[in-house]
């Protein structure tokens, strides 16, 4: 067969089955001599930086903004300031800028925020007026201190050796105002009429101590048959003397759990609350109708509070806080039931449910643009 072949095709035969090592490199040579491989690492590597820097940011300006806005909460005044510490967290080389901090809470340490350029690395324009809310600005910032992310790639690229990086953008915004859910609030319920007396109603003060009859008492007349009976009342217990609140339905309404002497887990509550010192949240009522296990609550918001003791809560020993006396809570004819603390200020954990209407001190926070 061989013999047939013509010598003239051997030669040819021979070049087409030749060895094509190092193809790939003149290929390779080809691709950089016109900048085709330049231009796909500075497409993949210098554009997948700067997403990787605006993911950063926007995670820094989330977190700084929702710290601010529980400084707001917890706080004497807002904090600016721990916004840029949330933001360095957030960044891969423990760096970051934050260029502003504004908003408006009622406390007045926020600065108004100029209007919105409406791009996609500004935050939305101002929310209705009166709303708390704080917005926090963040952009690049590198180790070195310079605000440009420096390419890789892109300034080998033809015409773009002057190309020194670029600035990268983000905003975000958290809100705050009164909670209106909450699954661990205490299974009780406190009258409008005596969160009015011990706070002076709207704005609120808070931290003034207080006493509050379970039960009407001849010494505290002014908010007789607001509940039933007393200043506030027990509510049906879901477990741990805990009551699922969701002020969110319509009309809402809670049921009653009545009795003067209190359950075990209740009893256990109240005497963790007391040696803690954590806020508990207690919705307020505004009406309440029948009587006994019958009896239904209004419920219109929720309040933070701090007990600091009890008395005639069977079967606890009273703990009676200074400046209160034995007195303070007469074991007369109707033999009341009394708690002692303060409202206060508190975010609600895990709600980040804001709701309108008056604001009682339990607060939720939420990231909204």
């Amino acid at each position: 067969m061989r013999n047939l072949i013509p010598p003239i095709v051997r030669p040819m035969m021979r070049l087409l089955g030749a060895d094509d090592r190092g193809a790939f490199g003149v290929l390779v040579g080809m691709l950089l001599g016109t900048g085709v491989l330049l231009g796909m690492a500075a497409l993949t590597v210098d554009v997948g930086r700067l997403y990787q820097e605006r993911a950063e940011l926007q995670n820094g300006a989330d977190a700084g903004s929702l710290a601010v806005a529980k400084s707001c909460v917890a706080g004497a005044a807002c904090t600016p300031g721990t916004a840029a510490t949330y933001a360095n967290l957030n960044a891969k080389d423990g760096v970051s800028a934050v260029t502003l901090v504004c908003g408006h809470d009622v406390k007045g340490g926020l600065s108004g925020c100029p209007g919105s350029t409406g791009t996609m690395v500004d935050c939305p324009s101002a929310p209705e007026a009166g709303t708390n809310y704080v917005d926090v600005h963040t952009a690049t910032r590198t180790s070195g201190g310079s605000s440009l992310l420096p390419p890789v790639f892109a300034r080998a690229l033809t015409g773009n050796a002057g190309y020194q990086g670029s600035t990268v953008h983000a905003c975000a915004r958290a809100m705050w105002g009164p909670a209106v859910k909450s699954s661990q609030s205490l299974a009780m319920t406190l009258s409008m009429c005596a969160w009015t007396q011990a706070t002076g109603g709207t704005p609120p003060t808070f931290g003034v101590d207080t006493r509050i009859f379970v039960r009407d008492a001849p010494s505290a007349p002014t908010c007789a048959g607001l509940s039933a009976p007393g200043e506030f009342g027990w509510l049906d217990d879901i477990g741990g003397c805990t009551a699922a609140i969701d002020l969110t339905q319509s009309g809402y309404a809670a049921g009653s759990d009545p009795g003067k002497n209190i359950t075990k887990a209740c009893g256990d509550a109240l005497t963790s609350y007391v040696a803690s010192g954590t806020p508990i949240f207690i919705p307020i009522f505004d009406t309440s109708t029948g009587s006994g296990s019958g009896a239904t609550y209004h419920l219109v918001g929720l309040a933070a509070f701090i007990l600091t003791g009890y008395a005639n809560m069977n079967p606890l020993k009273d703990a009676i806080p200074s400046p209160f006396t034995k007195g303070s809570c007469p074991n007369g004819a109707t033999t009341p039931s009394c708690i002692y603390g303060h409202f206060t200020q508190a975010l609600v954990p895990v709600s980040t449910t804001v709701g309108t209407g008056t604001y009682f001190g339990a607060t939720a926070v939420k990231l909204a643009g």
